[in-house]
């Protein structure tokens, strides 16, 4: 170990200070033990992500506490969600879950402050430009931390319980040696966004959160405060390099693309810089060992396309803050219950992961959806699945898929060999997600027909040689442009 200027010791340390990090670190302090998170970022600052809430995951803002400070920078609240699909539109109003009835989109810098100072209004501290260096062991357990402050001091704290926060590129989960996903999804779309005024200010499109899908490209609008909205896409994530080449040209040829953003976005002005990432990878690491735990992106990512991230992130820092907060001084029962923590992430998660693995191929508008579409408009069924009131393999379940495909036969002019294809692959994914459900194990690494496995470790974006370091952590969408290692193949089971 190299030299050390300073020893302190804490109950926790987490690395990390965002979306998971902050909210560990509330319910930690909040029970009374001694909690230091670290972030190699300063606060307010950006990171890349969709940003949506759902009223599921405002209900877990107002868990933790920071709703007000949240509210306070005034986001639109949207009431309603929307979804739709070559002219096929399903509108619904969001049910309430814990008194919430909304979804809000709030830019990071925004949400993370907020976070931040209600973890340090709870008694945590939250070391700005400091970065995690080495995990000390004793025992075979975690035992401390290095850390590296902004002048260039490094500080031991010794600690009783180890939190990674730090996102994808997770620095506790390499050092733990559990770096490498046990399972995972190579995402077929990539993610490009703008930020820019709001042609629609006073509208009633001020009031949803719509997802509008054309061709192969999915575009997410979302409006925010300020009079801003953002947009974005998610296509092909070969299309992508061609994102950061022509980011004008694109943006017309979305909107000659899709008429339905055309009628949203029409005049909009003021644009941001683009922003994209082709490398959302899905999957599951290994998320506890003895005197460590992984939290929010660097134990679990999903598909950003369905918007689950932030939520989750929050949620599940906070249950293993307070699981773990009373029996931090029993080393055995902090490990039982970290891995309890783990197993009920999982439980929860996996449904949504299967999801956003659907939802990340690539592919056309197929007429199965436009029916589904259809059928569901006015039955208050599809926000059930974005607000986790019900799982989408039971909304969407074998019944109502065969129903849907059978009815799409009857369209005229349909390929109805892409059809019969589709629901054989459709069925296939739910008889695997079914026998997973009533057969779980855990950190399976099963491989399963929601699941593409051939993703590579460390992701990249197609097409693009090189990518941009990585942010530590970032509890969303992480950006691909700078030097990255080369990935090697993995293959999930």
């Amino acid at each position: 170990m190299s030299q050390i200027d300073r020893h302190e010791t804490a109950d926790v340390v987490i690395a990390g200070g965002r979306c998971a990090g902050s909210a560990t670190a509330i319910a930690f302090a909040r029970a009374g033990r001694a909690v230091i998170a670290v972030d190699r970022a300063t606060f307010p600052s950006d990171t890349l992500s969709t940003h949506v809430n759902f009223p599921s995951g405002v209900a877990e803002l107002q868990a933790v506490g920071a709703l007000d400070r949240v509210l306070a920078y005034d986001p639109p609240r949207c009431t309603y969600g929307m979804l739709e699909a070559d002219g096929v539109r399903c509108l619904e109003r969001f049910a309430t879950i814990d008194g919430i009835d909304y979804g809000i989109c709030l830019p990071r810098p925004q949400l993370d402050m907020a976070l931040v100072e209600t973890a340090r209004e709870a008694g945590a501290e939250i070391r700005e430009r400091t970065s995690l260096e080495e995990v000390l062991w004793a025992g075979g357990r975690v035992a401390g931390v290095v850390v590296k402050e902004r002048d260039g001091t490094r500080v031991q704290i010794d600690c009783k319980l180890l939190v990674g926060a730090d996102g994808r590129r997770s620095t506790v989960a390499r050092l733990v040696g559990a770096e490498r996903p046990y399972r995972g999804s190579r995402n077929e779309r990539g993610c490009a966004f703008f930020y820019m005024d709001d042609p629609q200010v006073g509208t009633a499109w001020r009031e949803r959160l719509i997802q509008l899908r054309s061709g192969t490209t999915h575009a997410l609008i979302f409006p925010c405060p300020d009079d801003r909205v953002l947009c974005l896409f998610m296509g092909p994530a070969e299309d992508i390099p061609r994102f950061r080449r022509d980011p004008e040209g694109m943006w017309q040829a979305m909107l000659e693309a899709n008429p339905a953003v055309r009628e949203r976005l029409a005049g909009a002005t003021n644009f941001t810089k683009l922003r994209s990432t082709g490398d959302n990878v899905a999957y599951f690491r290994r998320s506890s060992g003895p005197g460590w735990a992984l939290a929010g992106d660097a134990g679990h990512f999903k598909d950003p396309i369905i918007g689950q991230g932030i939520r989750d992130a929050v949620r599940f820092g906070r249950l293993l803050g307070e699981a773990c907060a009373p029996v931090l001084d029993d080393a055995r029962d902090v490990d039982q219950t970290t891995a309890a923590v783990e197993a009920r992430r999982d439980k929860e998660c996996l449904p949504s992961y299967h999801w956003g693995n659907r939802e990340s191929r690539a592919f056309g508008v197929s007429p199965i959806l436009l029916e589904a579409l259809a059928d569901l408009e006015g039955r208050d069924l599809m926000l059930q699945m974005f607000d986790r009131i019900q799982t989408p393999h039971r909304v969407l379940n074998p019944l109502r898929g065969g129903k849907y495909a059978g009815r799409a036969l009857l369209r005229k002019g349909v390929d109805r060999r892409a059809i019969l294809k589709e629901a054989l692959q459709e069925l296939r994914i739910d008889r695997d997600i079914w026998r997973e459900e009533l057969r779980p194990s855990f950190r399976s690494s099963r491989p399963t027909a929601s699941e593409r496995t051939d993703f590579q470790w460390p992701p990249r974006t197609p097409g693009v040689a090189k990518a941009e370091p990585h942010a530590d952590e970032a509890d969303g969408i992480v950006p691909t442009a700078g030097a990255e290692p080369a990935p090697t193949p993995v293959a999930a089971g």
